[in-house]
């Protein structure tokens, strides 16, 4: 019997199973596909995946190092049509500014100062052979690509799962005491336990162009963007840069539901888009819809649900991908908490209590965003490539819409509040907005970053084997180190001196999960260190 046997090998799937590994628990990974998926999907990295990313060994570099290369700013661009007048053009630091760490960079853009990290150019195609090759490095984690799960059983025990080979229609049975659904949005999984999705649902119909064109940055003459928005009234929809100099995506919106996507020609949707003629080869059309989606349970017994199996997301902001990211996190080490014997049985209830909310918040924050473009490309006037008034009209309304790609504090700024397993100190909560980070150490909260005088980053200071008990200069918590370790929790102590790092922790002591995140935070060694223990490995509250 395995300890977790996943179910998918998408990012999400592979990040859980890296994760497991790495906290020295196996897991065996089932995936229908080969190898990893041709097909971009999702297109961006946020700060916080990069941030768990540079955990894993500097992962980050390497997740990096295939993304798309952009020596300049990132780039959204709003257009009439691609080839005609621009409207406006939206920058934030692109990926070498962000890496160089530039001072003009530094002074001109904030969220530089929130993170190492910012918006990563990476479809989902380049990034899938970074994390199969990590995960391949792993001796704890078996892949079975090639495999299908076709049926599951469980008791209190454990989940007996039939599997079978694609190729051969060879079955086996899998046990495992924990089992997560990884299984993306159509999760069969998640409909075989019968839970159900909240949420506002289907929402628009798009269809999607994959082609690759050199000509492309030719064509429209107006340089490497990331995003390409094009708002005329019949060319509504966004070209994405998937490579940056050949292959590209272009998501047509308000396509008609009832019509099979198929019926369109290609060459005059993406012709009428860019506003003349060009050369390019499709490589694949998909319909799809936007999708504001949570599942009502995360969790029925032994099986978990994770990623696109647990929520599904409008596109807009790049989100939903990195919030799978962070639940394959956040589950890893409570799981792994759990089989080396440490973890209470709150701790993986708890998993459902912090994610869900998570992304209830971003997936309302991604629904939102695309009301507000559709709003805009609603009142775009019929007139608006010939007449300039037209154009300051609609370019007044971009600029109010494209605020919502300032979206740092949507990434960075989730906490955990209310958790069963975080140990509140009676302060109010920070705000909590999109747009930007507010830095702090509020029970919950992700601990913030900042450039230490060695050159690390006070992300570093957190050990992501188990809890980090960090002090500032003349502060000490023995009792609460002491039940720490009486309850079996593995624990580092850090005496922090660097004044960075100080200021940060906005109180003398600060406790870190393996996560990263606040667990607890004092003036002073606490009263009732054992009921905080307890509560913090998902025992009794404190």
């Amino acid at each position: 019997m395995a300890p977790v046997l996943i179910v998918g090998g998408g990012p999400v799937g592979l990040c859980l199973g890296i994760a497991l590994a790495r906290a020295g628990i196996a897991a065996v990974l089932v995936e229908e596909r080969e190898g990893p998926t041709p097909h971009p999907k999702a297109t961006l990295l946020g700060a916080r995946s990069m941030e768990h990313f540079r955990a894993w060994d500097r992962l980050d570099l390497k997740v990096a190092e295939a993304a798309m290369r952009q020596e300049e700013d990132y780039f959204i661009l709003f257009c009439d049509r691609l080839a005609g007048h621009e409207l406006h053009r939206f920058r934030s630091p692109g990926l070498e500014a962000v890496r160089r760490r530039a001072p003009e960079a530094v002074a001109r853009f904030r969220e530089l100062a929130w993170s190492p990290w910012g918006k990563t150019q990476i479809g989902q195609q380049a990034l899938e052979p970074v994390l199969l090759a990590e995960a391949r490095r792993q001796p704890l984690l078996e892949l079975r690509h090639g495999w299908r799960q076709v049926d599951f059983a469980q008791d209190g025990d454990g989940v007996t799962a039939q599997v079978e080979q694609v190729a051969t229609g060879r079955r086996e049975s899998l046990a495992a005491r924990w089992m997560v659904a990884c299984d993306g949005g159509g999760s069969a999984v998640r409909r075989r336990l019968g839970i159900r999705m909240g949420g506002r649902g289907r929402m628009r119909s798009n269809v999607s162009y994959l082609f690759r064109s050199p000509d492309f940055l030719a064509a429209h003459g107006k340089g490497l963007a990331n995003l390409y928005f094009c708002l005329a009234p019949d060319a509504f929809g966004v070209f994405t840069a998937i490579d940056g100099h050949s292959t590209w995506n272009y998501q047509h919106y308000w396509a008609d539901p009832t019509r099979d996507a198929g019926q369109d020609d290609p060459a005059a949707v993406l012709h009428r888009a860019m506003g003349k003629p060009f050369a390019f080869e499709l490589l694949a059309t998909t319909h799809w819809h936007h999708h504001q989606s949570v599942a009502h349970r995360w969790r029925d017994g032994r099986v978990f649900l994770a990623g696109d199996a647990a929520h599904l997301f409008v596109p807009t902001g790049g989100v939903g991908m990195n919030t799978g990211i962070g639940d394959a996190v956040d589950l890893a080490w409570k799981i792994a908490a759990v089989e080396q014997g440490w973890g209470g049985e709150g701790l993986v209830d708890s998993y459902e209590a912090e994610r869900k909310p998570v992304a209830w918040r971003n997936s309302v924050i991604s629904a939102n965003n695309s009301d507000r473009i559709d709003m805009v490309m609603g009142e775009v006037a019929p007139d608006i490539a010939t007449s300039e008034a037209a154009r300051e009209a609609l370019r007044q309304r971009i600029l109010w819409m494209a605020k919502q790609f300032n979206s740092a504090g949507t990434h960075l700024g989730y906490r955990y509040a209310d958790s069963p397993i975080v140990v509140p100190d009676g302060t109010p909560e920070p705000p909590d907005d999109p747009g930007q980070v507010v830095p702090g150490t509020w029970p919950g909260s992700r601990f913030p970053h900042g450039w230490l005088a060695d050159g690390t980053s006070t992300l570093d200071l957190a050990d992501r084997g188990g809890f980090t008990l960090l002090a500032a200069p003349g502060a000490a918590a023995p009792g609460l180190a002491a039940a720490i370790r009486a309850a079996g929790i593995p624990l580092t102590e850090r005496a922090v001196a660097d004044p960075v790092a100080v200021d940060l922790m906005q109180r003398p002591l600060v406790l870190l999960r393996p996560d990263g995140h606040v667990a607890w935070r004092g003036e002073a060694d606490p009263e009732g260190a054992a009921a905080i223990a307890a509560r913090i490995r998902g025992g009794v509250a404190a």
